[in-house]
């Protein structure tokens, strides 16, 4: 059961990687084909990713009407944004579109992990997790195989978008197999926004949500400009730039499966931590050194804590709260996530031009060791039994 249960998230996973990575992987491209320069490119992704929010009432209906049927509109927001994407000629169309992918996109990385820490066997939930995580990096991965289809003549750039339109193939798989959580069904009735926000779950809440946002603002400026730091700043050639990113990447990538067996065995808080400061530790060198034999080390280094926070953070938010308030309080964290993202790249404008790259990325790391520190707060969920959670307000 849990192994059915993984590939199925880990098949919508993969569609959500490569629906979410085409305006990045293809940016100079389609950038093109809209007339924009690269500033009017960042403020619309940007906007784009603020617009996300809608996936907020996606969440209260995950904790309302079921995870099931939210879950699977969230994947189909993600196939006709992604993929109508690549019919528009219009700066704003494509905005629109990228924005309803993008709220398809934060409510699936919420409700994914809802689903499967409700399903799968306690002592195998962040692992399970995991797998999830790794089918993101796997989608994003194939969606850079496709980029050199973006280079073949003028429209070409609408290409690798309308290819998200594949998904739609996997639907029916998605809409036969992806169950409703038997949590859930014991719980139907959801709870308020007010108790999150304002309530009893309001402390664990705003911690979390603080957490998202800190960590994706290093992450989105210090992936955004990795390659602007090794070929301009470094001095290395693209192709050893491309190398460097994608063997790094690789190896690090094993960071999803080991913090996944670490989030299990040694507990959630403990793990998010050592995982938040190594993607830091790994992040702060590549933007200090200019020594090959460090960056290439540190690269893995901050790829590795970056996977390994997807099935510690991810456990660890779902044991968090109760069934009532699961998916809408994991949806908002996702929102943090993109918020972040956004703001992050949109203060870097500003920053980057007044202190330089690498102290830009300093600054942001001090959110990093901040989100580190706020998650010692929270309390440890390991072995948290789902249905039992609601009766602990601390």
């Amino acid at each position: 059961m849990d192994r059915r249960l993984v590939f199925v998230i880990w098949v919508a996973g993969v569609i959500q990687g490569f629906g979410q990575s085409q305006a990045s992987a293809s940016l100079p491209f389609t950038r093109a084909g809209l007339g924009l320069s690269e500033g009017e490119m960042s403020l619309l992704l940007g906007i784009a990713r603020l617009a996300a929010f809608a996936a907020l009432p996606i969440g209260w209906l995950g904790d309302h009407r079921g995870r099931r049927r939210p879950f699977l509109w969230a994947i189909t927001f993600i196939i006709l944004g992604g993929s109508l994407a690549g019919l528009t000629f219009e700066a704003w169309q494509f905005g629109v579109l990228h924005s309803l992918l993008r709220t398809g996109t934060a409510a699936v990385s919420g409700l994914a992990v809802v689903i499967l820490a409700e399903k799968t066997s306690v002592p195998i939930r962040a692992y399970a997790i995991s797998f999830y995580g790794a089918a993101v990096s796997l989608g994003s991965g194939i969606a850079l195989m496709v980029l050199p289809l973006a280079e073949s003549g003028p429209e070409a750039w609408r290409i690798p978008h309308l290819l998200t339109g594949l998904g739609v193939l996997l639907l029916p798989f998605l809409i036969k197999n992806v169950p409703e959580t038997d949590v859930y069904r014991s719980e139907p009735e959801g709870g308020h926004w007010s108790e999150l926000v304002r309530g009893p779950w309001s402390g664990r809440f705003w911690t979390v949500v603080a957490i998202g946002f800190l960590a994706a603002a290093f992450g989105a400026v210090g992936a955004a400009f990795s390659t602007e730091r090794m070929i301009s700043d470094v001095g290395l050639s693209t192709g050893m730039t491309v190398l460097i990113l994608l063997g790094g990447g690789t190896l690090g990538g094993i960071g999803f499966f080991i913090g996944g067996h670490l989030a299990d065995a040694w507990g959630r808080r403990r793990t998010s931590v050592m995982s938040l400061l190594m993607s830091l530790l790994g992040g702060i060198v590549l933007y200090s050194s200019t020594d090959i034999a460090v960056i290439v080390p540190a690269v893995m280094v901050s790829a590795f804590g970056t996977f390994a926070f997807v099935p510690s953070g991810g456990s660890h938010r779902a044991e968090l709260f109760p069934t009532t308030l699961r998916a809408s309080a994991n949806t908002a964290a996702s929102n943090a996530g993109l918020v972040g993202s956004a703001s992050g790249l949109m203060a870097g404008v500003l920053t980057i031009d007044m202190l330089g790259l690498s102290n830009t990325i300093y600054l942001l790391g001090i959110g990093v060791f901040a989100a580190a520190m706020l998650t010692l707060l929270l309390p440890e969920t390991r072995g948290q039994d789902l249905t039992a959670v609601s009766a602990d307000r601390r």
